[in-house]
């Protein structure tokens, strides 16, 4: 169990006045117009200022993008530190994480008071489970009620009980604004070349993998890689192919309690991707491409015919892969596929979806009271519109323009210091998943002109990618040590069934999938579906 430091004595207070006479002038205000001084005090930006210099410690990842300033030091680093730290007498330390590194880094940071940062986050509600189990988080309900108004109108009663575990407040989740998340994209513009349609089906869509190898459309030297792979072929990456295979896709029992590899029709995913690669349509050297960058090149270099990524993946000005393809090609197309059609319902063409919620901000036990209420106060900052627009935008003229409809249209080709750290600069803005304004109008449509050029392309993939939806992940409020405890081993481990059955001989998928199966079980996935399966059916006793 991680063991907390004894809270700090230092209260927090306001900033003293010096004149008792103002102070009784002030009561009297109060008591008189207290409705009308409140709402004025909040709209003139009236803060809260620690009576000693408080460092906080806050999490930011570095995704290793070239050209990035660092991203602990930059111009919204320190635009940061001028607009919240030093109006309140606090010092923002950036506490920087790997991108790929983010869980095995957090659970070094987090053993310890001395490298623990005060505001902590990750994407896996598993993490975050283990940590209070332990007794390593702090909970936060009192704090939100207390320094976190603004927090508490922008996410909404439900998405704030998404960070509800063991019964109590232990973490704020993010709100998305966009809850799509996979898809899969082809070269349309082979596609025409060859003089054939989009396909429709999923039968179709392996027709043109075939013509795509057989014909090399795009005059690949050595031939074309039809669909580009990693050794990440989980439904991160192929969601609507692997979801067309499922029988029970609408028994959500199921889907939230047995993992993937019981699902009825997973074996025939397993066997799709087995004739994927033993007739040459997929990457060849997919299971040593751990980290994507071969796929990102073929996909850059005009050697690929198509991939599965998230659902805005090839028009993302990081890392701009439709973009650069189009700097050698410029008549290229990478456009969305929707062709993966039901096996229990050859209508419904089923997409992963993530919750409202997203990324999981929370405090160790570490901090003390002064830097908890600094955590929360920080991130209550964050939900101001304000904060959210500069973050996501920028300096107007610089960053910035603002179009007819008022929505700012970002500059292309920004560099240095002023570079987003990520798109939208979600890596600062912690409690909003995507681009949002005060409209939901305005939303969408900056959302779209977000992309630099590509809004038609972002409107095809936002439409695709929101259909038919299917939940990715299913909460349960009740801790899960077994899935705390094996959730690293079974994510690879399942890679691993993936990729062995794709490489392995046609006739030797049938018994290599049953073998890894009951190994998956053994090494911990049985444990974990009997304890999601009792947790469920206490909080969901109907269904």
């Amino acid at each position: 169990m991680i063991k907390g430091r004894k809270a700090s004595d230092r209260t927090f207070k306001l900033k003293k006045e010096e004149n008792p006479m103002k102070k009784l002038l002030a009561l009297f205000l109060i008591a008189c117009m207290l409705v009308p001084m409140l709402a004025i005090a909040h709209a003139e930006g009236d803060v809260y200022r620690f009576d000693k210099p408080l460092t906080l410690k806050v999490s930011v990842f570095d995704r290793g993008t070239p050209g990035n300033s660092p991203a602990d030091n930059n111009y919204y680093t320190r635009w940061i530190q001028e607009n919240f730290g030093d109006p309140r007498n606090i010092t923002i330390e950036w506490v920087v994480i790997p991108r790929s590194e983010e869980e095995a880094k957090l659970a070094t940071l987090i053993t310890s008071p001395d490298t623990a940062p005060d505001v902590c986050f990750t994407y896996n509600g598993s993490i975050v489970s283990k940590y209070v189990s332990d007794g390593g988080v702090r909970e936060i309900s009192d704090l939100i009620d207390q320094y976190g108004p603004t927090m508490k109108e922008f996410l909404g009663q439900e998405v704030l009980d998404a960070g509800v575990f063991e019964g109590g407040l232990y973490a704020v989740p993010a709100r998305r604004v966009v809850v799509a998340t996979q898809g899969m994209f082809i070269r349309e513009d082979w596609i025409e070349k060859l003089g054939m349609e989009m396909p429709k089906t999923r039968d179709e869509f392996l027709n043109v993998l075939r013509a795509f190898r057989d014909q090399n459309p795009g005059n690949v030297a050595g031939g074309c890689i039809p669909f580009a792979m990693s050794s990440n072929i989980t439904s991160e990456t192929v969601g609507p192919l692997m979801l067309s295979f499922i029988k029970d896709v609408n028994d959500f029992r199921t889907l939230a309690t047995k993992p993937q590899e019981l699902w009825d029709g997973y074996e025939d995913f397993c066997v799709f991707l087995n004739t994927l690669y033993n007739e040459g349509l997929i990457s060849p050297d997919f299971a040593t491409d751990a980290s994507g960058e071969a796929l990102n090149q073929a996909i850059t270099s005009g050697q690929a015919g198509g991939y599965g990524a998230n659902y805005d993946h090839p028009i993302r000005v990081t890392p701009g892969l439709l973009a650069g393809l189009q700097a050698q090609e410029p008549d290229a197309k990478l456009s969305v596929l929707n062709c993966f059609e039901s096996v229990t319902d050859p209508t419904k063409f089923y997409h992963l979806a993530y919750d409202r919620d997203g990324l999981l901000n929370f405090i160790p036990v570490w901090s003390d009271d002064d830097h908890a209420k600094a955590a929360i106060m920080y991130l209550d900052w964050l939900c101001e519109y304000n904060t959210i627009f500069n973050l996501q935008n920028g300096v107007e003229g610089v960053t910035y323009e603002l179009n007819e409809d008022g929505i700012p249209v970002l500059i292309p080709g920004v560099e240095g210091d002023m570079k987003f750290n990520s798109m939208q600069n979600l890596d600062y803005t912690l409690l909003v998943n995507g681009q949002w304004l005060d409209t939901d109008e305005k939303t969408m449509k900056a959302q779209a002109l977000s992309y630099q050029g590509y809004a038609d392309e972002y409107a095809a993939m936002y439409e695709v990618g929101n259909q038919d939806l299917i939940p990715q992940s299913f909460k349960i409020r009740t801790t899960l040590p077994a899935e705390a405890q094996y959730n690293t081993t079974l994510k690879d481990f399942h890679r691993e069934i993936l990729v062995r059955c794709a490489m392995c001989k046609p006739e030797e998928v049938h018994d290599l999938f049953q073998q890894l199966q009951q190994e998956y079980l053994n090494r911990g996935g049985q444990a974990v579906m009997d304890e999601r399966t009792a947790a469920w059916d206490i909080e969901h006793p109907a269904q």
